[in-house]
């Protein structure tokens, strides 16, 4: 019997016993349940008002009982359709004590409305009689109950017009507030590093398959992970349906639409692994019926697509058998790879047989279960490529040699590629923290920022230490303010430090001059790896940046730099070993503190280019000291920065016009919000050529160009413009901070560039630079 209707019976038997005893039907008591260690379901047998949508001070006659949760149509004695609407209604006992309560609430595939105790507390789309009226959105949520009484009403309106559930097929939940919120905390945390594996991972492969090995398989995999790590959090908790306010018929055919194509792309991966060992007519099936359910999906209601989860399950189910015969196959060929590829589908089929027990209602979600059952089919899959491709690598050295050339360009590549979505989610987390969150939505976005910017981080530390080991690093001379340089240090990452109780302090010597020629990136670069390590492995105490001068004459000074900690120390056997790339002082530091191990090997091949050395000074559960000395030469011009120019206000910038030609509609709009924020109007370009178009017919104030467009770039397009206009100031944008990038854009006209993910203030800073001054 099928689960979505044998829980209902169940429960039913159940409403019936408790009538027999004399027990209340429509009341559940939860005042001798603990709260504190597990999340209470709020199951049982509610009132139920068909085709009614009342609210807590409206009349509440002709009531009757039905399990909950239950589909409409699972409901026993009553062929109710899915399409409707519904009022549920239900008493909760719960103990008056010293707790904080938060209800979990899943989606109910629809529009719905929830009341407790009189006040609506969410609001899901927009609940009516109507087709025409009502509004359906997925957004599950966790809400902190604030009146909470010994006894209290919860009231549930739900409205469905568009799929194939009707009503609610999961529970609601009620926990203690502090627990649900580490849940919260979790699922997030899960479905993010799931996205981000899948992502990160498909991007690698993809590069790997341009760049490197052309092995069809290895393409394939690489666009399923990319297409499935949509449903990261684009399906389960939608996360995404909480970042970006997209129409629930947009976002609901998304998340089917990426299922079909994912198990379509896999499919191909398996039959390009091993084409020898079976006829492709039996994939030309199964792959035709595929993508038929991903048309139909695009193209056809949400009444109708949305029936086709259980069809589709049965043909994945096919697709794995096929897949299990011909692993079987390669294994007794021994094929390259066959051993683990056989190995791997036991995880397939284990993953497979979980979730259709949740389809089902069988068994409910577990976050961990899930998520590392996922990286452990990315895992196993990996495998199988990565010996395919080392096999490969021993037996066609010339192509290994014709990868490794490529390295470069590759690496450049995945940059744009990581960047761009990074730059959307940097952007949006900063545009949601403007718009005063509520504390706990706060925290994560306040994760989701930091997450982002860790990736970043490490996205840098790779490129950084590739350009090192190619040489190709070039330093530029500015004059720079030693002491200001260093504030500015200290400044970012002052609030790093006070969340982790350290005092942050920065010694400069009085005899620094106050004008150095150096490069101040570079620099900059050395001091906040060191400042974050230090904060990073310090517990307690303190952080100090110290400069000290320690030799001058007419020309030049020599500066000693010093960051020392009262962190954890570094035993002298590691002392030598922790500078080389990859590198940590041991195993269990990776694990607690995180890094990959660059950061120090960075540092030293920066300071080897400019002829000098890192020290450094530890005891074990002391702290360490790391120093080095550089020489600068004094510029006697007092020629600033240009970061130390004056930001415009932003009363300034309102009324000013600026053409965006940028082809990534999510950029467009994180850029767009800020500079419609700072009152700037905008017009958009989605390419070079378009841009040049509107560029040549309209006056802007200034031009923002993205560099990698389809159809003409922003190298031509700048050149174009310059043709015409030589006036204008034109700021790329770019994913690459490459030296040969920089050079292009100044060779193309452009004026400046700001890096992606961008910071908003660099990007007003920039604004400033270049916009000409209002006239009075």
């Amino acid at each position: 019997m099928n689960g979505s209707r044998l829980l209902p019976l169940v429960l039913l038997c159940l409403s019936f016993s408790a009538q027999a005893l004399n027990l209340p039907v429509g009341v559940i008591d939860l005042r001798e349940k603990d709260f504190n260690k597990n999340e209470v379901p709020l199951d049982g047998i509610w009132e139920f008002y068909w085709q009614q949508l009342l609210t807590p001070d409206s009349a509440f006659e002709r009531s009757e009982l039905v399990p909950f949760p239950s589909v409409w149509s699972g409901i026993p004695d009553r062929d109710l359709p899915n399409k409707g609407f519904a009022t549920y209604r239900v008493k909760v006992l719960l103990p008056l004590n010293d707790h904080s309560y938060t209800l979990h609430v899943e989606d109910m595939f629809s529009s719905f409305g929830l009341f407790w105790n009189g006040q609506q507390i969410l609001a899901n789309g927009k609940v009516a009689t109507t087709r025409e009226q009502y509004q359906p959105q997925w957004k599950p949520d966790f809400i902190e109950l604030r009146n909470v009484r010994d006894t209290n009403e919860l009231v549930l309106q739900i409205a469905n017009f568009d799929h194939r559930k009707g009503g609610s097929s999961q529970s609601l939940t009620i926990g203690e507030s502090s627990m649900m919120k580490a849940k919260l905390f979790s699922l997030w945390t899960y479905d993010l590093l799931l996205t981000g594996s899948l992502l990160i991972g498909g991007l690698f492969l993809l590069g790997l398959y341009f760049f490197g090995h052309h092995d069809k398989a290895i393409f394939y995999f690489a666009l399923f992970c990319i297409v499935y790590s949509y449903r990261g959090i684009g399906a389960g908790f939608y996360e995404l349906h909480h970042l970006i306010d997209w129409s629930w018929y947009l976002l609901s055919r998304l998340e089917y639409i990426t299922l079909f194509v994912s198990v379509f792309l896999f499919s191909r991966f398996v039959y390009s692994l091993y084409p020898e060992v079976i006829k492709k007519e039996i994939f030309t099936v199964l792959n035709v019926i595929c993508i038929g359910f991903a048309v139909m999906a695009i193209f056809t209601p949400a009444s109708v697509f949305t029936f086709l989860m259980t069809p589709f399950l049965m043909v994945t189910a096919a697709y794995i058998g096929v897949a299990f015969y011909i692993y079987i196959l390669a294994y007794r060929k021994k094929l390259i790879g066959s051993q683990y590829a056989l190995g791997s589908t036991a995880v397939v089929l284990a993953i497979l047989m979980y979730d259709m027990l949740i389809y089902f209602n069988f068994l409910e979600r577990v976050e961990s279960v899930n998520f590392w059952g996922k990286e452990l089919f990315l895992f196993s899959q990996s495998l199988i490529l990565s010996y395919r491709f080392a096999y490969t690598l021993k037996s066609e050295k010339h192509k290994a040699e014709k990868a490794s050339q490529a390295k470069s360009e590759f690496l450049s590549t995945i940059s744009h590629e990581i960047r761009t979505p990074l730059n959307a989610v940097v952007g949006l987390s900063h545009l949601l923290l403007t718009e005063n969150p509520r504390d706990d939505q706060r925290d994560n976005l306040l994760s989701l920022k930091y997450s982002a910017e860790h990736l970043t981080a490490l996205i840098n530390d790779i490129l950084d230490f590739n350009k090192l080991e190619s040489g190709s690093v070039e330093f530029e001379e500015m004059s720079v303010n030693l002491r200001e340089l260093g504030e500015r240090i200290v400044n970012i990452y002052s609030p790093k430090a006070e969340e982790n109780y350290l005092h942050l302090e920065f010694v400069c010597d009085d005899r620094i001059n106050s004008s150095l020629l150096l490069d101040a990136t570079r620099l900059s670069q050395i001091l906040n790896n060191l400042i974050d390590n230090a904060i990073k492995f310090t517990r307690e105490g303190s952080v100090v940046l110290r400069m000290i001068m320690v030799k001058q004459n007419n020309t030049s000074q020599k500066i000693r730099f010093e960051v020392s900690d009262t962190g954890i120390g570094i035993p002298s056997d590691k002392q030598a070993v922790i500078f080389e790339r990859f590198t940590q002082a041991s195993s269990s530091t990776t694990r607690e503190f995180g890094g990959t191990g660059l950061g120090l090997s960075i540092i030293k091949k920066l300071l080897e280019l400019q002829g000098s050395q890192i020290k450094l000074s530890s005891y074990p559960g002391e702290g360490s000291t790391f120093y080095f000395t550089l020489k600068f030469t004094i510029d006697d011009s007092r020629k600033l920065p240009a970061d130390d120019e004056v930001v415009m206000d932003e009363a300034q910038l309102q009324g000013r016009k600026v053409l965006l030609v940028e082809d990534n509609k999510i950029n467009v709009v994180v850029a767009s919000k800020f500079l419609t924020k700072w009152g700037i109007a905008v017009d958009h370009a989605e390419n070079g050529e378009e841009g040049v178009e509107k560029a040549s017919s309209t006056s802007y104030d200034l031009i923002l160009m993205d560099l990698q467009m389809p159809v003409m770039d922003g190298y031509e397009a700048s050149r174009l413009i310059r043709e015409k206009d030589t006036s204008i100031p034109i700021i790329a944008l770019t994913a690459s901070a490459l030296f040969r990038v920089q050079e292009g854009i100044f060779d193309a006209g452009m004026n400046d560039f700001v890096l992606k993910p961008f910071d908003p203030q660099e990007l007003k800073r920039k604004l400033s630079k270049f916009l000409p001054e209002p006239a009075d």
